[in-house]
């Protein structure tokens, strides 16, 4: 960060002036995290100037697939515009175009085909909603979805005289080629929509994306993407992985606030998808991915912060993070795996395993196991209990460290060995 914009910032609101803040706070440009990139990737001096820039306190915080926490330099992005707005004659301009243009040099999309939504479940709405889909045609989808991906084609399912069709997958998921042939010795005549999770919630595996969307491409089938989890964990190419639909929560992995998202519509498809709400201009197509933001006032204060998000972000860089989040779940997996009496039900190959580890313990049902973790912690982690599922599931980002992974691994033996 250099001198003068932390000067800046700081003259903009000397309260708070200890805040990490960068660039012109009265145009909302850019925000970043004050320090630079670090020569090495393991450096937990490096890491630990990462943690400070958050306000976790008090515990452990392992449930980033749920929500993530917000930098603090994107809390005050939030709050800077948000006061602004609401002085009525000194509000701060937010350009959307600028945001969607950061957003697909991430995602590596056409600008024009994103769309900004709440969540991974209105963005798959939209979709679900949006299709010309007949009586008959069939929607499949596997038993590991959450219900923000699920219900949506329950929904249009019911309402239309669709079949909806859910399998299940391999678990744990031994390869991606396992993965793959579980998709496609599902397929029928009638299959006109594979709705993919990119990464199963409940397990943290990663599914063969690119390979199924070119697969069911060849065959005239839809695919629609359940991506809540990728943006801000894994490295995202959504053009290369080629499917027509990606909906995701920058909430979670990308650290941006809560009720932002986005949804990316292929370039094939940003003519023909009907929106979800329809207001001016909902049948402009040269309005392209504009056209579903039409949805009347909205909250522009969270925009300015998901715009931050994606400062803090590229500030560290999309390979460290990455590195970083599903080395410290490969270190968490191992420690689980060598305990008595636990059973990792996460994909035990690194290729196809994220940043999400889930397991049980024998004799044990998880909810109990999470009020244990809770009391000996306290850890904050997220119960799979969907789906008649029963696991324990934990997430690890950037600002967790080995030695809570360690520690976290040690209460869950601890717990193991009293059953």
């Amino acid at each position: 960060m250099r001198r003068r914009d932390l000067l800046r910032a700081a003259a903009l609101f000397p309260a708070a002036a200890w805040l990490p803040r960068v660039g012109s706070v009265g145009s909302v440009e850019a925000y970043a995290v004050p320090f630079a990139r670090g020569p090495v990737d393991d450096d937990e001096a490096y890491w630990a100037e990462v943690r400070r820039q958050f306000l976790i306190t008090d515990g452990i915080f392992m449930n980033t697939g749920t929500w993530g926490a917000l930098p603090v330099s994107v809390l005050e992005a939030i709050e800077a515009h948000m006061r602004a707005f609401e002085t009525v004659f000194h509000q701060m301009p937010f350009d959307a175009h600028a945001l969607r243009a950061q957003l697909a040099a991430l995602i590596g999309a056409p600008a024009e085909t994103i769309a900004f939504t709440r969540n991974t479940t209105e963005g798959m709405n939209v979709v679900a909603r949006g299709l010309d889909l007949r009586p008959g045609d069939e929607i499949l989808l596997t038993t590991q979805e959450h219900v923000g991906g699920r219900c949506c084609w329950e929904l249009v399912a019911a309402r239309h005289d669709l079949t909806l069709r859910m399998f299940p997958p391999p678990v744990p998921a031994p390869s991606e080629d396992a993965l793959f042939d579980a998709w496609t010795s599902q397929v029928g005549p009638r299959t006109k929509v594979l709705s993919i999770s990119h990464v199963y919630f409940s397990t943290g595996a990663i599914q063969p994306v690119r390979r199924l969307s070119a697969w069911a491409r060849e065959r005239g089938i839809i695919t629609v993407v359940d991506g809540a989890h990728p943006p801000g964990m894994l490295s995202l190419d959504v053009t290369d992985l080629g499917c027509d639909f990606y909906a995701s929560s920058p909430h979670k992995w990308l650290l941006a606030p809560k009720g932002s998202g986005f949804l990316y519509i292929s370039p094939q498809w940003i003519d023909r998808l009907w929106p979800l709400v329809a207001s001016g201009g909902w049948d402009d197509l040269a309005l392209k991915g504009d056209r579903f933001d039409h949805v009347g006032t909205r909250n522009d204060s969270l925009l300015v912060g998901f715009q931050a998000s994606l400062a803090f972000h590229d500030a560290i860089g999309t390979e460290r993070i990455e590195k970083r989040c599903r080395g410290l779940a490969t270190r968490l997996d191992a420690g689980l795996r060598a305990q008595p009496g636990v059973t990792v039900v996460s994909p035990a190959d690194p290729a196809v395993r994220s940043a999400m580890v889930s397991f049980t313990v024998d004799g044990r049902a998880s909810s109990e196991v999470i009020r244990r973790l809770w009391q000996m912690g306290p850890v904050r982690v997220r119960h799979v209990a969907e789906n008649n599922l029963d696991y324990v599931r934990l997430s690890t980002h950037i600002y967790n460290n080995p030695a809570e992974v360690d520690r976290v691994v040690g209460m869950v033996g601890e717990i193991a060995g009293s059953t």
